[in-house]
């Protein structure tokens, strides 16, 4: 018995033993737990990349657990933020960047804590006390605008309300800044004992009472800008212009600067260093014109990268090195146009020397810098802006920006850009801050203006218009190459000629953007009518051509697919003009694609022209494509779906595909778009279609939702597979009502050497619902199999007989000088300076002459 109490008394304890152990690891599990929310909530908050609260811990755990990103560096435990952009970076160097970005900013190494302010307002003292007034909710007497500010000093609301061009600030109860420019009147004085209410982050100070602001002198000016003189009537003024470029639109370029060109004008062009067609085609420039300067002192400049306002810069230093008369810069991209002649810009400047041209914001500043994330401290390295944390802007100096499209005078340049001004606090401070910054041009000399002896020669006008239109401006297409949602202006159309006149009445608008020839030229062609008061009659005035391939491109790496397609085209082209009398012309097999030149007349893509050699020595052939839409609508009556079409390059803003060829290969990110007819009654019908995507083997591959009420706008939907997309015909067919309504194909172009296998993917769970939509002929389903079996058989054959089903050959010509087999006579052989339609046909619109 007694061994049986033992046992059972050993038994007790070791339970107890055993539940104290599980009540321990529970503990420490849950102590755990609350160190990473903590850890999590202790960062810089949500981001573009940001998700729920439980997706946050586990991302914490996997931070912890990942060998490649700790969470530790060498300053200790990084933001959710910072490790974010290392993961995603690929190069070792660009992760070591970050990270030390990451510690110099935990570090406050990153930032200047305050800046002097060269521009006080004239008659105060900055800082200074007006005294304790009566104030309440009910009647504000600081109501621009009012924050709760933890751990608020006096300094720290002065600072915030003078960083936003406020005149006045104000501390009230505690904890409230509030911000004005209308100075109180003093018959709401009150004695200093009303305002006795602790500092929040300064006990021994006061800030403020519970109905009682005491109000302070922030020192800045108003925010009146200097008011512009009018043009002097034949007055001149010596303009520099900087073009910075992108892209691959010469001729619009060209056309530009024919409008722009004066001899007596410097002009100093940068080419994006990824752009080798558009620099190496400029070049020439320099040899018939002095007064033009191509940059070898190139960058890669991305959509608000660091890149741009360092161009800028370096660009600014290039001209004053170039020409010691110039008086004014301004800057241009191929997007700009002219909407005043260039004498009327010169008498504007002539009346208003040592102006600088610049446009504000025009709202909150402290709604302008959360939206433009100057408050976000950004890295650029791999050709992308990383977001790395959150900062605070240095206090002492007033912030603004908006447009970087600037008209600056000499004066400004020679400061920013000349050694003997580094040791200057402010410029120096300002070049460090704006190293990390996105969008830099954007603000970068606002403040410096405004904050410097130069502050008197700000005026709020930049002398140009852009079109905003940001519920289609607005939609994030730059995530690819920045971590932030950023906004765009669209390009002018036709349709905005009202617009654009109305604005061209205003006498200090010269310049507008976006324009984009590849979507509408005619815009263009009125403007220099009006500017030059005569009716255009250029050979090839409707037309554009455009660069999209040349085979002396250093960069960007050609697209093997698309060479592909276009030989096999031009092998077709030169079997239509031949026809059945090949044998009379053996040399003229085609060999190499010199160029691919996208074609536009009347505002509309009518193909790419395929410029090729031959194996005849000295014959080149110019060909004129087209590719086929290959959508079926199943539905005619009542037509519901106007338009369907797969593409690549989709650009949600002007609603077009920039793959115009549109080859696509397996690493393509293909969109499909889709317009309804609004012959839909939605308040009987479904509100829902589906978008079913097949692959060459006809499996169900992604299955879309989409909403069909919006009949005013092109909706779009991405494919979004992890794997490479396998070779072959595709299908997307559009589903309503129970109902194929409209079905589409298109092409992934096989590349040598390509395997099946690679392409093999778990088939999705949906297929047997879906692939009863399937064509079910017995003609179609053959037909299927013949292509497949032909592109395991081979590959090249498999092209010839797709391209020709996808693609159309509407011409041909040949350059310089015909084959010999032409003078045989039984062809009608065209050359291609007797076209309209040809690269090689005339375009003095598009040449400087």
């Amino acid at each position: 018995m007694t061994q049986n109490f033992l046992r059972c008394l050993m038994c007790r304890q070791f339970r107890t033993y055993f539940l104290l152990v599980i009540a321990m690891a529970f503990i420490f599990q849950s102590l755990l737990v609350f160190y990473l929310l903590a850890k999590v909530k202790d960062t810089d908050g949500p981001t573009e990349f940001g998700s729920s609260d439980s997706s946050r811990i586990q991302q914490a755990f996997v931070n912890e657990k990942e060998p490649s990103v700790s969470s530790k560096s060498a300053c200790g435990i990084l933001s959710k933020t910072a490790l974010s952009a290392i993961k995603r970076a690929t190069t070792k160097k660009c992760k070591e960047e970050l990270s030390d970005i990451a510690c110099r900013l935990k570090n406050y190494q990153l930032v200047p804590e305050r800046l002097p302010n060269y521009c006080p307002r004239k008659d105060s003292v900055p800082g200074s006390s007006l005294g304790c007034f009566h104030d309440n909710n009910q009647s504000r007497l600081l109501s621009s605008y009012g924050v709760k500010l933890p751990g608020l000093t006096n300094q720290k609301c002065i600072d915030l309300c003078a960083q936003s061009a406020f005149m006045y600030a104000g501390t009230h109860n505690g904890k409230e800044c509030y911000c004005g420019n209308k100075k109180p009147s003093l018959e709401h004085l009150l004695t200093r004992t009303y305002c006795s209410v602790p500092c929040d982050g300064q006990s021994s100070q006061t800030c403020g009472g519970v109905d009682a602001t005491e109000i302070f002198d922030s020192g800045v000016p108003t925010r009146d800008s200097a008011k512009l003189q009018a043009p002097i009537v034949n007055g001149t003024a010596k303009i520099a212009f900087i073009l910075t470029l992108n892209g691959r639109a010469l001729r619009q370029v060209t056309r530009l600067l024919r409008v722009i060109y004066r001899p007596h004008h410097v002009y100093l062009i940068h080419v994006d260093a990824r752009q080798d067609f558009l620099f190496r085609s400029l070049l020439q420039l320099e040899l018939r014109y002095p007064n033009i300067r191509i940059s070898r002192k190139r960058q890669s400049s991305i959509w608000g990268g660091v890149s741009l306002l360092d161009v800028l810069l370096q660009s600014m230093e290039q001209l004053l090195e170039i020409d010691s008369q110039w008086q004014f810069v301004f800057n241009l991209s191929e997007s700009d146009f002219p909407l005043r002649s260039i004498e009327s810009l010169e008498a504007l400047l002539a009346a208003n020397p040592g102006r600088n041209f610049l446009k504000s914001h025009g709202r909150q500043t402290r709604q302008f810098i959360h939206k433009q994330g100057l408050d976000r401290v950004f890295h650029q390295c791999e050709s992308r802006m990383w977001r790395v944390g959150d900062r605070n802007l240095p206090a002492g100096i007033r912030i603004d920006g908006g447009s970087d499209w600037v008209g600056l005078a000499r004066s400004v340049v020679e400061f920013a850009t000349s050694p003997s001004y580094s040791n200057d606090p402010l410029l120096r401070g300002l070049k460090e801050l704006y190293r990390y910054t996105l969008l830099p041009a954007e603000s970068f000399f606002h403040v410096l203006i405004l904050n410097s002896k130069f502050c008197d020669s700000y005026a709020d006008n930049n002398l140009r218009m852009t079109l905003w239109r940001r519920s289609q401006g607005c939609l994030c297409q730059h995530r690819h190459v920045v971590d932030w949602c950023g906004c765009s202006p669209m390009v002018f159309r036709t349709a905005d000629w009202t617009h654009l006149t109305s604005v061209m009445s205003k006498s200090t608008v010269f310049f507008a953007r976006k324009f984009e020839a590849a979507i509408d030229q005619s815009v263009m062609n009125r403007l220099e009518e009006q500017l030059t008061n005569a009716s255009l009659s250029y050979p090839g005035l409707d037309c554009y051509w455009e660069s999209a391939y040349h085979r002396a491109d250093l960069t960007p790496k050609p697209n093997p697919a698309l060479l592909t397609v276009a030989l096999s085209l031009a092998k077709h082209a030169i079997s239509l003009l031949l026809q059945n009398s090949v044998a009379e012309c053996p040399g003229l097999r085609p060999s190499r694609v010199v160029a691919i030149t996208s074609y536009f007349r009347h505002d509309h893509y009518v193909g790419d022209l395929i410029h090729f050699e031959v194996d005849e020595k000295d014959v080149e052939f110019e060909a004129l494509v087209k590719p086929l839409t290959k959508t079926t609508h199943l539905m005619e009556s009542p037509r519901i779906l106007s338009t369907l079409q797969v593409g690549s390059d989709f650009d949600p803003k002007e609603q077009i595909f920039r793959n115009r060829l549109g080859v696509l290969t397996s690493t393509s990110k293909p969109t499909v778009t889709y317009k309804w007819t609004g012959h839909i009654n939605t308040t009987t019908a479904s509100q829902l279609a589906h978008l079913i995507w097949f692959d060459p083997d006809d499996n169900v591959r992604a299955v879309h939702n989409v909403n069909v009420t919006d009949a005013s706008k092109m909706g779009n939907q991405n494919l979004e597979i992890d794997h490479p997309l396998k070779p072959g015909v595709w299908l997307v067919a559009v589903i309503y009502d129970g109902k194929k309504i409209a079905t589409t194909e298109f092409l992934i172009v096989p590349q040598a050497g390509y395997q099946s296998t690679h392409f093999e993917t778990r088939i999705s769970e949906s297929q047997k619902v879906w692939e009863k939509y399937l064509p079910v002929d017995a003609k179609s389903a053959i037909y299927r199999r013949e292509k497949a079996l032909l592109m395991k058989k081979d590959i090249s054959k498999f092209v010839d007989k797709m391209t020709a089903e996808y693609y159309a050959i509407q011409d041909i010509c040949y350059k310089d000088q015909p084959p010999h087999c032409a003078t045989i006579g039984f062809h009608d052989w065209q050359s291609c300076l007797s076209t309209d339609w040809s690269s090689f046909s005339q375009d003095p619109k598009s040449k400087l002459l």
